[in-house]
C-alpha cells in the first residue's frame, strides 16, 4: 500500500487558519468553537480547513501542536542559566510561563484549557495530548537532570530514581490541576492558578530537606 501523501498548503494560508484557530479555541473552547468561524476569520473556505486538517480534530491537534512548540521554544531559550536548586527551577519555571501567558494568551489559554481538561476532548484528541504531555516531561527530565548536576546528592542516592521520584511530584502536580479544573474553575492565566506554583514549591521543598527533623533542628 502506497504511503500516504501530505497535502500541500500555502504556508499564508497555513498562517491565518492557525491565528484564527488559536484565537478561537482559546475564546471558545473545542466543543464550541466554530469551523467556519475559523474560516471566515483566516479568509479562507471551509473547505480548505478540512482540506488541510481533515477535521475539527485535526485542525485543535494542529493548534494545540503549535501552541506548545511556541511555549517551549519562547520559555526554553529564557532558560539558558540552569539554576541551583529545585525550588528555584519551579519558581523561575513559573515566572516564565507567566511572562507567556501575558504575551501570548490565547496560546496559554488553549494550553490550560487542554491539558487541564483533557477527560472532556474526544478519544483521539485525548490519545494525541497524552503523546504530547510525555515529550513535554521529557524536556523537563532533562532540565531536572541539569540541575542534579549542580547539587551535592549523596553517595548512596540513586540519581535516576531521584529523577523519577522528581518526575513523580511533577504528576502529581498535573494530576491536582487537571482535577481543579474538572471543579469548572474559570482559568484564563497562569495568575489564575497561583496555588500551583505554591504546592510545587512546597513538595520540591520536602524532597530538597526531607520531612524528618534532624538532631541538630531539636538542638
Amino acid at each position: 500500500m502506497a504511503a500516504k501523501q501530505s497535502v500541500p498548503k500555502d504556508p499564508a494560508k497555513v498562517e491565518r487558519i492557525m491565528h484564527a484557530a488559536m484565537h478561537a479555541f482559546a475564546v471558545s473552547g473545542y466543543r464550541d468553537a466554530k469551523t467556519d468561524v475559523i474560516a471566515s476569520a483566516a479568509a479562507v473556505s471551509k473547505g480548505l480547513v478540512f482540506h488541510y486538517y481533515g477535521s475539527k480534530q485535526g485542525l485543535y491537534l494542529a493548534t494545540v501542536q503549535l501552541a506548545t512548540d511556541t511555549i517551549i521554544a519562547t520559555v526554553n531559550q529564557q532558560v539558558f542559566d540552569v539554576p541551583d536548586d529545585l525550588v528555584t527551577l519551579m519558581v523561575r519555571s513559573a515566572r516564565y510561563k507567566a511572562a507567556f501567558g501575558q504575551d501570548h494568551p490565547d496560546e496559554m489559554k488553549v494550553l490550560i484549557d487542554a491539558y487541564g481538561a483533557l477527560e472532556r476532548l474526544p478519544a483521539k484528541i485525548q490519545a494525541q495530548m497524552k503523546i504530547l504531555y510525555t515529550k513535554s516531561m521529557t524536556i523537563s527530565r532533562e532540565m531536572i537532570s541539569r540541575v542534579l548536576d549542580k547539587m551535592s546528592l549523596r553517595a548512596e542516592v540513586d540519581r535516576e530514581a531521584t529523577i523519577d521520584l522528581i518526575m513523580g511530584v511533577y504528576n502529581q502536580i498535573f494530576t491536582e490541576f487537571q482535577a481543579y479544573m474538572r471543579a469548572d474553575h474559570q482559568v484564563e492565566s497562569m495568575a489564575d492558578v497561583e496555588w500551583v506554583v505554591s504546592r510545587a514549591k512546597t513538595y520540591m521543598e520536602i524532597l530538597e530537606h526531607g520531612f524528618v527533623a534532624s538532631d541538630l533542628d531539636n538542638q
